[in-house]
């Protein structure tokens, strides 16, 4: 008998039905004469929190974690299956901590027998016999389980370190990750606040051609500076210019992944990315969507039909070599919405449907027109996407033109005091801060998203008072700010980066976990020394 395990229920009954175990032989467990799918939740075994092994120790690194199961009745159902099994399947959309899950599921039912994962991006009946078909084994799979362990080890000896050494300097612990962490700091840098200058500067605002504006790429310190420009131009005058129009495919747009889709969520629904998140996890576990867990922005070759089915040609797409594969891509609808959806989730399906929409009936290259002249050492340009009957007159080029002045003045202005802290902006420079760690690294965890959902990680910051949205800006409350003025200056967030990055890198290196463990144990008790002094280590 082949026994697959699934951590949700809709997952398990979508996978019991493409594989035929019809009969439900307890709440969550189907079976058939050859093939049981059983239900076994995240949380079925517990890891000891380290505040119940440390007895009130401080600092505290555990020689070992320690595990319990919660749900002793769904135990007793699964034994007699973990018994009967030739193979023990695990299918998710998960990665390294997913997997962990399943190392450890295994390693208490005691299994002796062959393991191996199928990879569940999709939950219609094609794509589960299609996983099943093309499951995984192999000591990758082991490798990946640790990674997940030692990350998660990491877990908790920094939450249980880093609480107590804010309580111990007089701060609320508020349970603060190592995510958690690495956002506050990363958000306190960008409410950095610079000294603002004495006077306001001054720009130079020009309107040609009745409807073209362009301002000036310079910045003069004083009105009368500015107006000196000024009174070379004159209304009616023909200036030269020159447009170039240049053709790009890098910023086309692309399908959503989750880092995509919460802050077009954020920005069109006012949905939090903790929310978003939630609801497409909702939606793929009815088979709706395919997997959120994605930092993938495009499709495979072979989801070409798919998308014809419900678009029609898709000629202008760049399907190909895109590093998309069945396995992990970007997030698309599966089928048409059904009854009983809450009006979240039939919010975020046709967010989702519209971005496809729009990405399969662009055109396949953008034109980028910049119109540029010059008044004395002043340089003024307007750029804009050509679009619509334009698109397909307009050649690629440079080309000499005129400008006619309609009018011109100088205005003054006042320059960025501190970078944008809207949501959408801290999410992009915190994903590609961390992103450049982990190319530097050379690192390639599949689906590490999921345990860097930074969406996520902000929302859960929001809940706990550390920081603040007003007018989709992020401010630090006066709690968080306490807590950053402690983590200031110590680039906490740089060792935790490359400390996570070298547990990824156990999936494809050479070290062991219990290096890891140790390396990263040493640094948080230098962390610990920076923010409390007077600890002994």
């Amino acid at each position: 008998m082949i026994l697959i395990v699934c951590e949700n229920y809709r997952t398990s009954k979508n996978v019991a039905l493409a594989m035929g175990a019809n009969t439900e032989t307890a709440t969550g467990i189907y079976a058939s004469n050859s093939i049981a799918v059983a239900t076994i939740p995240e949380k079925f075994i517990r890891q000891t929190p380290l505040c119940e092994m440390a007895d009130g120790r401080y600092p505290f690194i555990p020689e070992k974690f320690k595990m319990s199961v919660t749900d002793k009745e769904l135990e007793r159902d699964l034994k007699p299956l973990f018994r009967k099994a030739d193979e023990v399947v695990f299918a998710s959309d998960g990665g390294a901590d997913a997997q962990a899950r399943f190392f450890n599921i295994c390693r208490h039912f005691r299994v002796g027998c062959t393991t191996s994962r199928m990879w569940l991006t999709r939950l219609c009946y094609g794509a589960i016999r299609g996983a099943f078909h093309y499951r995984e084994s192999g000591r990758h799979l082991y490798r990946l389980a640790q990674t997940g362990l030692v990350s998660k080890g990491m877990d908790m000896m920094f939450e249980y370190n880093i609480n107590q050494a804010l309580l111990h300097v007089g701060l609320p612990a508020r349970d603060l990750t190592r995510q958690e962490t690495i956002a506050l700091e990363h958000i306190g840098n960008m409410c950095v606040v610079f000294d603002a200058p004495t006077s306001p500067n001054h720009t130079i605002r020009i309107n040609v051609n009745s409807r073209e504006s362009y301002e000036s790429q310079s910045y003069w310190n004083s009105e009368k500076a500015a107006n000196e420009i000024l009174s070379a131009v004159k209304v009616g005058d023909e200036i030269p210019a020159t447009l170039t129009v240049t053709e790009t495919t890098a910023y086309n747009l692309r399908f959503h992944t989750l880092h995509t889709l919460q802050m077009d969520a954020f920005n069109n629904l006012g949905f939090t990315p903790r929310k978003t998140t939630r609801v497409a996890e909702k939606l793929y576990s009815k088979g709706l969507i395919s997997s959120p867990m994605t930092s993938c922005s495009h499709l495979p070759e072979k989801l070409r039909g798919h998308l014809q089915t419900v678009f029609g040609e898709t000629n202008g797409y760049p399907w190909g070599d895109n590093e998309a594969t069945l396995n992990n891509h970007a997030i698309i609808t599966l089928r048409a919405g059904e009854d009983g959806m809450t009006a979240s989730e039939v919010q975020l399906y046709n967010l989702i449907f519209n971005r496809m929409k729009a990405v399969v009936e662009q055109q396949p290259t953008r034109k980028i027109a910049v119109k540029e002249f010059t008044i004395g050492n002043a340089v003024f340009a307007h750029e804009w996407e050509v679009t619509g009957e334009a698109y397909d007159v307009t050649d690629a080029g440079t080309f000499d033109t005129t400008v006619k002045i309609e009018d011109a003045a100088a205005y003054p202005c006042d320059p960025a005091t501190r970078m944008s802290t809207d949501l959408s902006n801290v999410m992009w420079s915190l994903t590609a801060h961390a992103e450049y760690v982990d190319d530097v690294m050379h690192t390639n965890v599949p689906f590490t998203k999921s345990t860097e959902d930074y969406g996520s990680v902000i929302s859960s910051l929001v809940k706990k008072g550390l920081v603040s949205i007003e007018d989709n800006e992020l401010y630090l409350t006066i709690e968080g700010q306490e807590i950053y003025d402690e983590f200031s200056g110590s680039e906490f967030s740089e060792v935790l980066l490359t400390w996570q990055f070298e547990a990824n890198d156990l999936y494809e290196g050479d070290q062991t976990g219990r290096s890891v463990i140790d390396g990263f144990s040493n640094s948080l008790l230098c962390m610990i020394e920076m923010i409390d002094p007077d600890t002994e280590n």
